[in-house]
């Protein structure tokens, strides 16, 4: 082979592993993100409660577990924080999960959450998604 050769196939194989490299990375921050709000779960399983515990730290009666909005608000919070640098727009979804991991609605039967996070170009096409399920720990 002559050396334009060798040149044209280095360059060739160059780009494949930059491509491969910049996909990788893409995927890779995408699970960063949702390992980080792992971090959320002890704050969720806490802090969140506490607003409803009476003085001898007990659930009150007829009180939520949690309120829905202010975990959706600390999640989403926690993923702009981790990916505020990013060129992505990023896509969040959510159900809420009782104690079988089927998904409820209702406020009482809460004991988690499933969430997904992807990461959208310009150009609507999905370069990067991570999912996670946490279970928030409840007083008793």
């Amino acid at each position: 082979m002559t050396p334009f050769k060798w040149f044209m196939v280095s360059i060739v194989a160059i780009m494949f592993v930059l491509i491969l490299l910049y996909d990788s990375s893409v995927q890779n921050i995408a699970t960063r993100t949702t390992a980080e709000v792992d971090v959320l779960s002890d704050t969720v399983g806490a802090g969140l409660i506490r607003a409803s515990l009476n003085e001898d730290g007990a659930l009150e009666e007829g009180t939520t577990y949690l309120d829905k909005d202010e975990v959706v608000a600390n999640l989403v919070a926690d993923i702009v924080a981790a990916q505020k640098n990013l060129n992505y727009d990023v896509k969040f979804d959510y159900v809420f999960v009782d104690d079988s991991g089927s998904v409820t609605t209702d406020d009482k039967k809460i004991r988690g959450i499933q969430f997904r996070v992807q990461y959208v170009n310009d150009k609507g096409t999905i370069k990067g998604t991570a999912e996670r399920h946490l279970t928030l720990n409840q007083l008793k």
